[in-house]
């Protein structure tokens, strides 16, 4: 059996090719039974696709995060505008409302506070590179991630209060 790797010479391969096989095959039976257990105990829901939908936005961005507050999406993006020096609200976030299987654009109402747009304004004035990087959830608070600098610790971040379908600055 010349020309064969090393790990493929002989019945030794062959054996232990087979009891990777066998053990393979014993873990998948343990895992389903244990899945099995699980589904007794806390219950089941199957999931299903019921459709696909486009999210369109006014400019053509790079979507960066979303989160669902309440029965609507806020949606995180980036768009470059080249010589634009000033951001708005819409030039970075949207809301949606899923119904009737497809998503409706709705005002920024959830988001709209003086004390946030000023914040969100003055990042953009003081960082030429800023961009909105993510949403952090922790309990019951929704974090707005804006990248400011070249390094993975150069952000500022903004918090909210979710309190049902709304949010709080």
């Amino acid at each position: 059996s010349r020309g064969r790797p090393p790990t493929e010479e002989g019945p030794t391969y062959e054996i232990l090719r087979n009891r990777l096989a066998g053990h393979g095959k014993e873990l998948r039976r343990r895992l389903e039974q244990l899945n099995d257990a699980r589904k007794e105990v806390f219950g089941s829901i199957d999931t299903a696709l019921v459709a696909t939908e486009r999210i369109t936005t006014a400019h053509n961005c790079v979507p960066r995060d979303m989160v669902a507050v309440g029965q609507r999406l806020l949606f995180g993006y980036n768009v470059h505008f080249g010589l634009k020096t000033e951001r708005h609200l819409q030039d970075v976030f949207a809301v949606y409302e899923f119904r009737e299987r497809t998503f409706h654009e709705q005002p920024l109402d959830l988001i709209r506070d003086e004390r946030f747009e000023k914040n969100f304004q003055d990042v953009y004035r003081y960082y030429k590179d800023a961009t909105f990087a993510k949403f952090f959830l922790s309990g019951p608070y929704v974090y707005m991630k804006f990248q400011v600098g070249k390094s993975a610790d150069d952000f500022k971040s903004f918090k909210w209060a979710r309190q049902g379908d709304a949010l709080e600055y």
